[in-house]
């Protein structure tokens, strides 16, 4: 009877464990840190063509993320910088309002929906703007 009620205090400690383990939540602080990442996809209204882009970006916890992107329009290559915001929540998913600039000057304006997986170190983005088709696979190099 001894080893039974030990055997069942062990599988209800692995049982809670792993519900654990199944309900880990996301965070900005879980989230933070500098991710490397490619853009792909294309802008076809107006029809532009190909959007690519290759680049860094540092997420902070308090919800900020600055980075840097070389990036082909159709062909034609440009360095930008990105500044922005972005929110967290729990089950993974997100957004960001993101501020691209080529030197001081405000080029662009996106609004992208985001999901962290592989427990924050992997993320997956769209674009929201009309008339893109365009995607981010990142992934996480440092933590912040």
């Amino acid at each position: 009877m001894k080893s039974f009620t030990l055997g069942i205090i062990l599988i209800s400690t692995l049982c809670a464990f792993s519900q654990a383990v199944l309900a880990h939540e996301c965070t900005a602080s879980g989230v933070a840190g500098r991710y490397g990442y490619t853009s792909t996809g294309s802008i076809v209204s107006p029809p532009v063509g190909p959007f690519t882009a290759v680049g860094h970006v540092m997420f902070t916890e308090t919800g900020t993320l600055t980075g840097a992107q070389t990036t082909s329009i159709g062909g034609n290559l440009v360095e930008e910088t990105i500044q922005g915001t972005f929110a967290v929540n729990p089950d993974c998913t997100g957004s960001a309002t993101v501020h691209v600039y080529h030197g001081a000057t405000l080029a662009r304006t996106s609004i992208i929906n985001l999901v962290w997986d592989d427990h924050e170190k992997e993320a997956r983005a769209i674009f929201l703007t009309a008339g893109t088709d365009i995607s981010i696979q990142a992934r996480k190099m440092t933590d912040d």
